[in-house]
C-alpha cells in the first residue's frame, strides 16, 4: 500500500478510537484549565522514538492541551472523561524531560448535539483548520488540514504532525462534497479523498488509494 502522507498512518500512528464522544463548540472557548501529561510507555532505537501519553485536562470534556516535545507543538483535544491517550514520534529518546505543557483551554459543549446539522455544505462551510485522527480500524494518527475557499475551489494543506509530511490540497465542492486527488510516492496509483460535512463543528475525512480507505473525523480549530 502507498497511501503517501495518510500511509504513514499505518506505520506510524495508534490510538484506540472511542464511542459516545461529546459534541463540543471550539469556537466558543470558556476558560482555563490545567493540563498535565504522563508516559506510558517509549520505544525506538537511534533516530526514530515514539512514545505512548496520557494527556489529562482539569476541564474534562471539551477542552486542549497545548505542549511542546522538545521544540515541536503539539495539541491534543479532549472531549471526553478529562484525558486522552496520544502517540507521539522524535528523533531523540522521549522523556519527562521532553515535555512542557503550555496551556491548557476549555470550551463550551455543542447546543443540541443532534442529527439535524448534517445538510449539505456550502464551500465556505470547508475553510479553516481541522485536526483529527484518521486511520483503518485501530490504527490512527493525527491529520491537520489548513484550508482557505474561493468560490467552489479548495486549496491549502494536509500534514501529519507526527512526521511533518505535508502535501497540497486542491479540490472542489460539489453538492456538499469535497473531492481532490493528490499523487503518490513512486508506483502508486493516484489517491482520492471525500469529505462531507458530519455536525456544525466536524467533518467526515475518506482518503483512498490502492484498495486501502482511511476514514476518521476532523473537529474544527
Amino acid at each position: 500500500m502507498k497511501l503517501g502522507l495518510l500511509g504513514s498512518v499505518l506505520l506510524c500512528g495508534y490510538a484506540m478510537s472511542t464511542a459516545g464522544v461529546t459534541a463540543c463548540d471550539f469556537d466558543q472557548p470558556t476558560g482555563a484549565c490545567r493540563g498535565s501529561i504522563s508516559i506510558d510507555s517509549v520505544s525506538g532505537s537511534k533516530g526514530s522514538y515514539s512514545a505512548e501519553l496520557t494527556v489529562k485536562s482539569s476541564a474534562g470534556s471539551c477542552s486542549k492541551v497545548e505542549y511542546y516535545l522538545d521544540n515541536t507543538p503539539q495539541v491534543t483535544v479532549i472531549r471526553n472523561a478529562g484525558s486522552e491517550s496520544e502517540s507521539v514520534f522524535g528523533t531523540r529518546p522521549i522523556t519527562r524531560k521532553s515535555l512542557a505543557v503550555k496551556k491548557c483551554t476549555s470550551y463550551a459543549k455543542s447546543k443540541g448535539s443532534g442529527g439535524n446539522d448534517k445538510q449539505a455544505a456550502g464551500p465556505k462551510f470547508f475553510e479553516g483548520r481541522w485536526q483529527g485522527s484518521v486511520g483503518m480500524l485501530l490504527i490512527r494518527a493525527t491529520l491537520v488540514l489548513d484550508l482557505s475557499v474561493d468560490g467552489n475551489r479548495v486549496t491549502g494543506t494536509a500534514t501529519a504532525p507526527h512526521n511533518g509530511e505535508t502535501y497540497s490540497i486542491d479540490g472542489t465542492v460539489t453538492g456538499g462534497v469535497l473531492s481532490y486527488t493528490y499523487a503518490q510516492p513512486i508506483g502508486g496509483a493516484p489517491a482520492t479523498v471525500r469529505i462531507t460535512k458530519k455536525s456544525a463543528n466536524s467533518i467526515s475525512y475518506a482518503g483512498s488509494g490502492d484498495g486501502i480507505t482511511l476514514s476518521g473525523t476532523l473537529q474544527r480549530f
